[in-house]
């Protein structure tokens, strides 16, 4: 290795211990709780209300009645909601409570045209609120996307490292256990890192890419020109309020405006915003859909369509960073992975604290042999010191 490689490795080598070792809780916790995440559509409907088994479905719903009977039910406003998956009849509402991030849920079966009852998600809402924000609004999502740039720039000092190694095509992912604990945390640490390395540094891309998006979408204008996304005006925050529109003219105007869509979630406005409804179509990867029709939340009319499919292809790769940053592209296998690899972050700090606290007692002491040979000079020097006076 010629002095400017060793001189890269160590630049490279110190980036990635000390981005690891200052970081390393910060960016454990984003991973784990995003492998957590990842899995919120199966958890919700394992924890939902069973469905109502029932020879015949009521037919079509009356989303007026439903609004009124979930509202009843729940106490309170509707916030989001969450269309059924895979052949389920319940819908999932999201209800407003006075702690902030933190939802009540509703379920409703769609065949039986029944409240179903409660579904224990708050806890889940705790952990999305502290993957997307620490805790703390968009204060905490700005330091969640610098834990980001760490995870993304110490992934890639690690690739690095194992590059300049000179690393063996048939040893890529064997894992030794080794003679001693550090040899053994290297080897672990190694194999791990190659194992879950990539899909980290996807989670840590996209996860920028949530909580930076102008300065990311500003990037990619240096690669290709990205055509501005049609802004469907937002009325002044002086204007009184009117009304709001029913669910029902909500639905209506979205099916209209997608006839061939199934409608996957409902974000319901605060104040004068307008409602965003996310459909899925046939071919779409993200199982909340990639098509966005933006109705008026007062007078119930479909304000804008955005189709996946008509969309120039810069548009589409700034879209599918969240599809793929919560592992919804790929199916259920590819969750399982995604959220195994959040976990195997774990793993990677401990075995990288292992690797430097025990370099750095091996640095700080002297081996037993050195000190045994060291004493023998120090005898010898002394018995020639005695004859030579004598």
């Amino acid at each position: 290795m010629n002095s400017l490689q060793e001189t890269f490795r160590k630049i490279t080598r110190f980036v990635h211990l000390w981005l690891g070792l200052v970081t390393g809780l910060f960016v454990c916790l984003m991973a784990v709780t995003g492998g957590l995440v990842t899995f919120r559509p199966q958890i919700a409907m394992l924890l939902s209300p069973s469905a109502i088994r029932t020879a015949t479905c009521a037919g079509p719903l009356d989303w007026n009645r439903v609004e009124q009977e979930v509202k009843a039910f729940g106490h309170s406003e509707i916030n989001r909601i969450y269309g059924p998956l895979d052949g389920d009849t319940r819908y999932r509402f999201r209800m407003m409570t006075d702690r902030n991030a933190i939802y009540t849920h509703v379920i409703y079966d769609a065949c039986a045209a029944k409240v179903l009852g409660f579904a224990p998600l708050s806890w889940m809402d705790w952990f999305v609120d502290l993957h997307h924000n620490l805790l703390n609004g968009r204060v905490g999502r700005t330091w969640a996307g610098y834990m980001g740039i760490a995870l993304l720039a110490s992934t890639i000092g690690g690739l690095f490292l194992w590059l300049l190694s000179n690393p063996k095509v048939q040893e890529f992912y064997r894992l030794r256990t080794g003679p001693t604990v550090a040899s053994a945390s290297r080897n672990l640490h190694r194999t791990t890192g190659l194992l879950a390395g990539s899909l980290l540094f996807l989670g840590a891309f996209t996860g920028m890419w949530m909580c930076f998006p102008q300065t990311m979408r500003t990037m990619l204008t240096w690669v290709a020109p990205v055509p501005a996304e049609t802004r469907v005006p937002r009325r002044p925050k002086t204007e009184t309020p009117g009304p709001p529109a029913s669910l029902g003219a909500i639905f209506s105007a979205a099916q209209h405006a997608i006839p061939d869509g199934v409608i996957r979630e409902v974000r319901m406005p605060e104040g004068n915003g307008n409602v965003p409804v996310r459909m899925w179509r046939s071919g779409d990867f993200r199982w909340l859909g990639n098509n966005v029709v933006t109705v008026d939340s007062r007078s119930g009319q479909a304000l804008a369509v955005e189709l996946y499919a008509d969309k120039p292809a810069p548009n589409r790769f700034i879209q599918a960073m969240a599809g793929l940053h919560y592992g919804e592209w790929g199916g259920l296998t590819f969750r399982a992975i995604y959220g195994i690899a959040g976990f195997l972050a774990a793993l990677l700090f401990i075995t990288g604290f292992l690797m430097w606290w025990l370099g750095r007692r091996r640095r700080g002491s002297v081996p037993a042999p050195a000190v045994s040979q060291r004493a023998e000079e120090n005898v010898s020097v002394v018995s020639r010191l005695s004859t030579r006076s004598s």
